[in-house]
């Protein structure tokens, strides 16, 4: 039997029907809620513990990917260096490029994982009866000695992927970094 009570009644309802042992008062909503947090929140830290590794293997492939292409580009880095770039301009243009790939790259997974959200809540919906919503983030609450720290951990990925990209690139950097000019000017291309 399901029993809807106004507000002020209904929060001493569930106590005294749970005091006696003909009946059992639940509440739905405290239910499905106990249910996504014991199973949902698993598998949502399974996903993030899966993106994370994407991120990583993302880095790295990253850096291989502008390492090999050092050798392609020694010549314009060394006409840029003869034009007057110091070492320290190549190494952040080099960067410079890690970052915005990476960066550009998590912005449109994030938006191309959102849109998907989009595309198939309808369907998710009509055959579980479940509502996801495409601008859902995923969040937790962290107590810090005095203060509550909210992250969002899906947009925590992009300041962090940002760092990995530092990283990644910094090989990369390194080796147009210890570019030599004349060299490079002389190979033939």
């Amino acid at each position: 039997m399901l029993v809807k009570t106004a507000f002020p009644f209904g929060i001493d309802l569930p106590r005294v029907v749970n005091e006696g042992n003909v009946a059992q008062a639940v509440s739905p909503t405290q239910e499905i809620a106990a249910l996504f947090e014991g199973i949902v929140s698993n598998l949502q830290k399974i996903l993030l513990l899966l993106a994370w590794l994407i991120v990583i293997v993302a880095g790295v492939g990253v850096m291989v990917s502008i390492y090999n292409t050092m050798n392609e580009r020694r010549r314009e880095i060394a006409i840029m260096r003869a034009l007057g770039a110091s070492r320290g301009t190549v190494l952040r243009v080099v960067l410079l490029e890690s970052v915005l790939l990476s960066l550009l790259g998590g912005l449109l997974g994030l938006a191309l994982g959102h849109g998907l959200i989009a595309v198939i809540s309808p369907i998710v919906l009509e055959q579980t009866g479940v509502s996801i919503g495409a601008l859902q983030l995923g969040w937790s609450t962290y107590q810090v000695g005095d203060w509550k720290v909210d992250i969002i951990w899906e947009l925590a990925l992009v300041p962090l992927l940002v760092i990995l990209a530092s990283l990644a690139g910094f090989v990369p950097a390194m080796a147009a970094y210890r570019t030599d000019v004349a060299r490079a000017l002389t190979a033939s291309p």
